[in-house]
């Protein structure tokens, strides 16, 4: 696989995906809720449809995972070596129905669970990043970098979820308040990409999904930064997320670690 190839096919898909949301955005009315309670529009039904067309027409070994078709029809027992494309095709629906353009398209390709390839279009913000690990990341064409903050007391953070990081790590979000320069909670797509450009140092989630994770996580990984979920393991599937500049991460997992549940 040539990452020149997917990082190409991966920003064409970008365009296409933006062409859609941005017709679509400010007059959303077709909304329902999943099961898990989160809301899907036929706007993110459309995108992933169509990415996943081209990406298997431009590659037909390859699989896709997506929010909202999972794998399709793929035989999945095959994901040995294969690349696998994961897809959100609205990151931040919640914001994309209520007119924030906080949303954005997350396209990530991996190999064996390494994120290699990702890309992250927020066409409402007028902003694009992508990365390739090893090779750089980008912000609107332009070279970007993590920051080299190495103590949590002089770091920014950023949390999304309270109530899930509260439940899973009580007393870290205090301990975060008192124990950092900043707090803030960009959330979704946003926080990764702030840290991937080195204008915030840390990110913390308790609760999110691969297609949520992907995309952001070779992107911060590509501009030097570092990404676990909250035991340390270097995974975007394991449903939390740990992320920061590199300098910062030993300590911030020890401070997780020390406030664990059980």
């Amino acid at each position: 696989m040539r990452t020149e190839d997917v990082l190409g096919l991966a920003l064409e898909l970008a365009d296409v995906a933006d062409g859609l949301t941005s017709s679509a955005f400010g007059r959303v009315v077709d909304v329902r809720r999943k099961a898990d309670g989160s809301e899907v529009t036929a706007v993110d039904v459309a995108v992933e449809a169509a990415l996943r067309e081209r990406i298997l027409a431009a590659f037909p070994d390859h699989l896709v995972l997506g929010e909202e078709d999972g794998w399709g029809d793929a035989d999945v027992s095959r994901r040995q070596g294969v690349p696998v494309w994961t897809i959100d095709p609205i990151d931040g629906t919640t914001n994309f129905v209520a007119g924030n353009p906080i949303f954005a398209t997350l396209i990530a390709c991996s190999v064996d669970g390494r994120d290699l390839v990702g890309v992250v279009s927020a066409p409402a913000l007028g902003s694009r990043w992508d990365g390739v690990v090893g090779q750089g990341a980008r912000q609107d064409g332009r070279p970007v970098q993590v920051s080299d903050v190495d103590r949590l007391v002089d770091a920014e953070v950023s949390v999304g979820g309270f109530h899930d990081i509260e439940d899973r790590t009580p007393g870290l979000l205090a301990a975060l308040a008192h124990g950092t320069r900043r707090q803030r909670g960009y959330g979704d797509f946003w926080a990764y990409c702030l840290l991937a450009a080195g204008s915030t140092d840390a990110v913390l989630e308790a609760r999110l999904n691969a297609w949520d994770l992907a995309a952001v996580r070779a992107v911060v990984e590509a501009a030097g930064g570092r990404v676990t979920d909250l035991d340390g393991l270097d995974r975007s599937d394991g449903g939390s997320a740990a992320a920061t500049n590199g300098a910062l991460h030993d300590e911030l997992l020890a401070l997780i670690a020390a406030h664990r549940r059980g």
